[in-house]
C-alpha cells in the first residue's frame, strides 16, 4: 500500500478525531430514545451510558489500532523519502550552476572522500529523528483515545447534573454538557506554553517539521560533496515574524552542510536558527548560494518589511476563520437540540461568508483551501470514513448483549470451527459466544465458550462427553456445561453440570 504523506496523515487523524466524537453523540441520541420508549430513570440512564462508555473504549482501541499502526509504518518512508528528494533537487541545482559558470573549490572525488564520517553522521541523526517521531505519535495516539473516554465520562455526569437541575430537555442537557468539547475537539497535545492543539494539527507540525530536517539534511549532504556551503534564506511574501529578519540574507550552513566560519565573511545558520528560524511549523526555506552566480540580496526596504507582515497578518486571518467555521460545523454536528443545531448553522454560514469575502478581497495574497471546512473520508486500510464508522457501529451492536435467532438459539459472534489450532481465550469482549471444535477418538464436537458482560469467560456448553462416557455422564450423548467462578482478575474454580432447559433451547442447533 501506497505510504501515505503529512497531509494525508494530518486528514487521517481529523478523520479519526471526527469519528470518536460522533460516535459518542450517536449513543448519547440512542440512548435517549430507549429512555423515552422505556421510561428509565436517569439514574438508570447514567448507568446504560457508563456500559456504552466501556463498550465505546473497546471499540476503539480495535477499530483504530491498525489504523494507528498503518500511519506509524508510514513516518519511516516520508522522512527518508523527504531526503533523498532534497538531495536529488540539490544536485540538480548545482549542475545547473555549474552550466551557468560555476566552479567548485574541491573536486567531487575529494569532497566524497572528506565526508564519510559526515554521512555516517547524518544517517545516525536522521534514525534518532524518525524514532522520537514514532515514539511521540504513540504517546499522541494513546492520550487521543484517553482524552476521548475521559470526555465522555465527563459529559455523562454534567448532563446528569443538568437534568436533576431541571436544565430542559434531555436534547438541551447533553448540548450544554458536551458544548465545550465540541468546540475544542479532542485537543490532547499540550505544549510547554500552555496551549492545547488537536491530534491532526500537531501531526502536521510534526511531520512538516521533521520532513523538513530530513530535506535540508538531503541538500545539505549534496553541498558537501561538490564543496559547497554558503546558503540563502529565501525572501516570501508572507514570512513570518520570527524568520523576517533572516530572510534574503546569505549564510555558511553549518548545520547540514558542514560548514567552517572559516569558509568565508558570512554568520553561521547555526546562530539564526538559535534566533528563531525554522522554528516548528515553518515555512521558510533556504537555497545555495552559488559566490558569483547568484545575484546578491538587496536589502529590504521598509515598505517590503510592512508589505510582507501585512500578507502574514491576512493569511493568519484566514487560518482562524478556518478554525472557526470548523468548530461551529462540529458543534452543529454534534448537538442533539433542533434550536441549538439551527443556531450553530448560522455562525458556521456567518464565518464561512467572512472568510469568503476576505479571500476575494484579497486574491493576489489568499487561496481558497477546497479542505478547509470539512474532514476528507481518507481510505486508510482500504475503509472510507463511511465503512469505518459502520464497523464502529457494527461492533457495538454485536457485542452489546446476548443476541438468538428466530428459534431461539444464540447467535455465535466468534467462529472458529475451522481453525485447528485456535487456543479458548479466559478473556475475549463483552457477551461474545466462541465457537470451536475438538475431535477425540474420530468423533468431532462443537463446543461454545459464553462470555460475560467483562469479556470473561464464565461457561462453556459441550455437545458431547469428549470421549469419555464415565467421566460425562450427563444428558444423552454426554452434553454438558462447565461454570467458571472469578476471584480478583483469576479464575477461582470451575465446575460441571447437567445443562438447564434454558441451556438446551439456547443451543439445540449443536446438540
Amino acid at each position: 500500500m501506497i505510504p501515505l504523506d503529512e497531509y494525508d496523515i494530518e486528514e487521517a487523524f481529523a478523520a479519526i478525531e471526527e469519528e470518536l466524537i460522533k460516535s459518542m453523540m450517536r449513543n448519547m441520541s440512542r440512548h435517549r430514545i430507549e429512555e423515552v420508549t422505556e421510561d428509565m430513570e436517569w439514574s438508570m440512564w447514567q448507568a446504560e451510558q457508563l456500559k456504552a462508555l466501556e463498550k465505546y473504549k473497546r471499540t476503539n482501541q480495535k477499530v483504530f489500532k491498525k489504523h494507528f499502526t498503518y500511519i506509524n509504518n508510514s513516518i519511516d518512508t516520508l522522512i527518508n523519502q523527504a531526503r533523498q528528494q532534497g538531495s536529488m533537487d540539490q544536485e540538480i541545482e548545482i549542475l545547473e550552476a555549474i552550466k551557468n559558470g560555476f566552479r567548485s573549490s574541491r573536486t567531487l572525488t575529494k569532497g566524497v572522500r572528506t565526508s564519510a564520517e559526515f554521512f555516517r553522521l547524518n544517517d545516525r541523526k536522521l534514525e534518532a529523528l524518525i524514532k522520537a517521531t514514532k515514539q511521540d505519535f504513540q504517546r499522541a495516539e494513546i492520550a487521543m483515545l484517553r482524552m476521548a473516554n475521559d470526555q465522555y465520562r465527563k459529559i455523562i455526569f454534567i448532563a446528569h447534573a443538568y437534568m436533576n437541575a431541571g436544565a430542559g430537555t434531555y436534547e438541551k442537557a447533553i448540548d450544554m454538557a458536551s458544548k465545550d468539547f465540541l468546540t475544542a475537539g479532542i485537543n490532547c497535545i499540550e505544549y510547554k506554553n500552555g496551549a492545547r492543539v488537536a491530534m491532526a494539527y500537531y501531526a502536521r507540525m510534526a511531520l512538516k517539521t521533521a520532513g523538513k530536517r530530513a530535506y535540508l539534511t538531503g541538500e545539505g549532504e549534496k553541498r558537501r560533496e561538490w564543496g559547497i556551503t554558503t546558503v540563502i534564506v529565501n525572501k516570501r511574501g508572507a514570512a513570518c515574524p520570527r524568520c523576517l529578519p533572516f530572510v534574503g540574507k546569505v549564510f555558511i550552513d553549518d548545520v547540514w552542510s558542514g560548514g567552517k566560519a572559516s569558509d568565508g565573511d558570512y554568520p553561521l545558520l547555526s546562530s539564526a536558527i538559535a534566533n528563531g528560524l525554522y522554528h516548528p511549523n515553518c515555512k521558510d526555506s533556504h537555497t545555495t548560494y552559488f559566490e558569483g552566480i547568484t545575484t546578491p540580496p538587496k536589502k529590504m526596504s521598509q515598505t517590503d518589511i510592512d508589505r510582507i507582515a501585512e500578507n502574514y497578518r491576512l493569511e493568519q486571518q484566514q487560518k482562524y476563520n478556518e478554525r472557526m467555521v470548523r468548530r461551529y460545523k462540529m458543534l452543529e454536528e454534534g448537538s442533539l437540540d433542533n434550536d441549538n443545531q439551527k443556531y450553530y448553522k448560522d455562525k458556521r454560514v456567518e464565518w464561512q461568508t467572512r472568510n469568503d469575502i476576505l479571500i476575494s478581497e484579497n486574491d493576489n495574497i489568499l487561496r481558497k483551501d477546497s479542505n478547509a471546512y470539512s474532514t476528507k473520508n481518507l481510505n486508510l486500510t482500504g475503509k472510507t470514513l463511511e465503512k469505518l464508522q459502520k464497523e464502529n457501529q457494527d461492533y457495538i451492536d454485536k457485542y452489546s448483549k446476548y443476541r438468538y435467532n428466530d428459534s431461539g438459539n444464540i447467535i455465535v459472534t466468534d467462529d472458529h470451527k475451522n481453525d485447528k489450532e485456535y487456543k479458548i481465550p479466559k478473556e475475549l469482549k463483552p457477551y461474545a459466544v466462541l465457537e470451536t471444535t475438538e475431535t477425540k477418538k474420530g468423533i468431532t464436537y462443537i463446543n461454545r465458550t459464553i462470555y460475560d458482560e467483562n469479556s470473561r469467560m464464565v461457561k462453556q456448553i459441550h455437545s458431547g462427553n469428549h470421549a469419555q462416557p464415565k467421566n460425562h455422564p450427563y444428558g444423552e450423548t454426554g452434553e454438558h456445561a462447565h461454570v467458571y467462578d472469578w476471584e480478583d482478575g483469576k479464575i477461582k474454580g470451575k465446575s460441571t453440570r447437567e445443562m438447564t432447559e434454558i441451556e438446551r433451547k439456547e443451543n439445540g442447533d449443536i446438540l
